[in-house]
């Protein structure tokens, strides 16, 4: 039994039709296409994730490069009686 509402709109009710019908005809070339994008998509996002790997390790070692650089100047700094404005 179809709900009231369905039953007064037959629009809406052969448009659902349409719309279920339509989606069951897919060509198998269709789906061979969409599964090479979906398949060249999850490549890229894959090598996305490498690169920012990449970069966060690049950015630790700046990190620890600066920090050192950092300790080297104070170091200097209190040896000569320079005041460092940070």
């Amino acid at each position: 039994m179809l709900h009231p509402a369905i039953r007064s709109c037959p629009v809406a009710l052969a448009a659902l039709g349409a719309a279920l019908l339509s989606g069951g005809c897919v060509s198998p070339n269709a789906l061979a296409d969409l599964q090479s994008q979906l398949n060249q998509a999850a490549d890229a996002v894959n090598d996305i994730r490498v690169n920012l790997s990449s970069m966060q390790e690049t950015i630790d070692s700046l990190k620890i490069v600066v920090a050192r650089q950092d300790t080297t100047i104070s170091r200097l700094a209190n040896a000569t009686g320079v005041q460092v404005v940070k």
